[in-house]
């Protein structure tokens, strides 16, 4: 049994936190006040696809104030420096810490904030929502959970999660683990996004749009070394179930603060605006639409 914080008990945390609990780990989720005071009094709620919902009583607090070993952060992009004041360094000394977030600039921010942790790089493809504080459903089957397994901490954090019941796969690069989500997760955000629509409707409004946002992912990738292949990303996307929205899209019409520089900006600044011409086109349609 290990000790695990979770950052950020939203639809990614809220899931880890369940499934880790469920296999026996010591679990304590670290939120705002009133997430931390809705799941001290109801519970965490999870629901998986099928299933009726389980309710688990995880150590729910607004900071973490004992050490862990592992620490995963799943909040927003736009969240990640207000959050990681919940968290002290002096209280993570030398513990694991796996963020979940979309895009690839968090890795140097907190390993300036965790200087003695040791943060990997990791990515995950799910589909999670909160219904409210500490009420989690997993809206499809699909939690790859990927990390970078060239340290021992990163083949120790893949065996963790694997006992837990996720599927986890390892590549020892971590620009590899983080670009493989970033080529797929980029166009299928902007274009949902940029579209207001699912990916079904979005794909008829905008087809324009879909070759070009993928293909200036890969050129992005490529410049970090990273080989996709431009033509599978595609052929993802088209086969998502036609109601499938991405986390911008509901971000969006949530009226939230969206995670646009963390998706398209590492494309962008890869290739400059003058070969990402589409990323950009596309971006300045949802900011003009925010």
């Amino acid at each position: 049994m290990a000790s695990i914080g979770v950052l950020g008990p939203g639809g990614v945390g809220g899931l880890i936190a369940a499934r880790l609990g469920a296999a026996g780990h010591e679990v304590t989720v670290v939120a705002t006040e009133r997430t931390a005071a809705e799941i001290t009094a109801h519970g965490l709620s999870f629901q998986a696809p099928g299933a009726a919902p389980v309710v688990s009583h995880p150590d729910a607090r607004p900071w973490l104030t004992a050490p862990v070993e592992v620490l995963v952060i799943a909040v927003k992009a736009t969240e990640l420096l207000a959050a990681v004041q919940r968290v002290p360094a002096a209280v993570l000394d030398k513990a694991i810490v796996l963020p979940l977030l979309n895009g690839i600039d968090h890795l140097p921010v907190l390993r300036a904030s965790y200087p003695r942790a040791t943060v990997l790089a990791a990515s995950i493809a799910v589909e999670a929502v909160r219904h409210r504080p500490g009420a989690i459903e997993q809206l499809s089957t699909m939690a790859d959970l990927a990390i970078a397994d060239g340290t021992p901490e990163g083949v120790r954090a893949a065996e963790l999660f694997r006992a837990a019941g996720l599927t986890v796969g390892t590549h020892p690069d971590e620009q590899t683990v983080l670009w493989r989500k970033l080529s797929f997760l980029d166009p299928f955000a902007l274009l949902t996004t940029g579209a207001d629509a699912p990916i079904e409707e979005a794909l008829r409004r905008k087809p324009e749009w879909l070759r070009p946002l993928v293909d200036e992912a890969a050129a992005a990738a490529a410049v970090h070394g990273v080989d996709i292949n431009a033509d599978a990303v595609e052929s993802r996307i088209r086969s998502l179930p036609g109601t499938m929205r991405s986390s911008m899209l509901r971000d969006r019409q949530a009226g939230r603060a969206l995670e646009l520089d963390a998706i398209a900006g590492p494309v962008i600044r890869a290739l400059g605006h003058a070969k990402a011409t589409t990323t950009v086109e596309v971006a300045r349609t949802i900011l003009g639409n925010s």
